[in-house]
Parts: C-alpha cells; sequence; structure tokens
C-alpha cells in the first residue's frame, strides 16, 4: 500500500503511486507536480541537495495540507510525498498528485498544496555545490546560519 503523505528516503515514483490510484468516475482531471533538484546558472553548480526534515511532524503538517486542499477546492483526492536525504541533481524529490471533477479547480489545489508544503512543512536542503561549498534552504528561502 502506497501512503498518501509520505516523508522518507524511498521514492515511489509515480508510476507506482497511480498503480494504487482508483480514479472515481466523476473525476476527470489529475494534475501532478514533480520537483527535480536542477543545477541552473542562476543557482551556482550544484551537484546534489540533501534534505532534512522532522518527520512525524512533517507527515502531521502536509496531512493537513492535504485535507485543506480538498475542503478548499472540493477534489477528491490528494497525494503528496517528500524525499529526504542525499538526491542528486536530476532525480525527483517531490511529487504532489490532485485528482478532481474538472481541470480548473484541480490546477489551482495541486498549486496550493505544492505551494503550502514548501512554506509549512519542516523539511531542510542543503544545496552541495561540486566545489564542495553548501547553502542551507528553507521552502525557497535561504536560511542563514
Amino acid at each position: 500500500m502506497i501512503p498518501k503523505v509520505y516523508v522518507g528516503v524511498e521514492w515511489f515514483g509515480i508510476e507506482r503511486v497511480l498503480s494504487y490510484l482508483k480514479i472515481p468516475p466523476n473525476c476527470g482531471a489529475m494534475v501532478t507536480f514533480t520537483g527535480i533538484p536542477r543545477s541552473a546558472p542562476e543557482d551556482g553548480d550544484v551537484e546534489f541537495l540533501e534534505y532534512e526534515a522532522y518527520p512525524e511532524m512533517a507527515v502531521r503538517e502536509i496531512e493537513k495540507i492535504r485535507r485543506e486542499t480538498i475542503e478548499k477546492y472540493g477534489i477528491e483526492e490528494v497525494i503528496i510525498h517528500h524525499r529526504i536525504g542525499k538526491v542528486p541533481v536530476g532525480e525527483p524529490s517531490f511529487l504532489v498528485i490532485v485528482i478532481g471533477g474538472h481541470r480548473e479547480e484541480t490546477f489551482k489545489a495541486c498549486r496550493y498544496a505544492v505551494d503550502s508544503t514548501k512554506e509549512r512543512a519542516p523539511i531542510w536542503k542543503k544545496e552541495v555545490f561540486t566545489g564542495g561549498e553548501t547553502r542551507w534552504k528553507e521552502g525557497d528561502r535561504i536560511v542563514k546560519g
């Protein structure tokens, strides 16, 4: 069984998650978001990201986000998975799947779930650059330490 909310080192992958989902007959839209570490010129020469979290607290907060998303947008299902540990550039680290009746609310719900998870879940990432330098970030914010 695949959990609806997951924070851990295992990556289930979209195909495996979808193989467990049953799409209700009243749903005509599924939107997915996959976050992938990148090495872009504006970010420096990132080699990999190292995610840390307080998993129990992160799962509780993400479950709240999941329920809020369903209630706020009237959609049927939300699945949110986030890896922790070392994730090389090009490998997925964050997955959100939203299933709803129509595309408009399903797209909006997916955006809300992604943004809320990045803003509120106690998950931190350390960018590790090819030269060995590092920089910590929380969500999209650089953490000064």
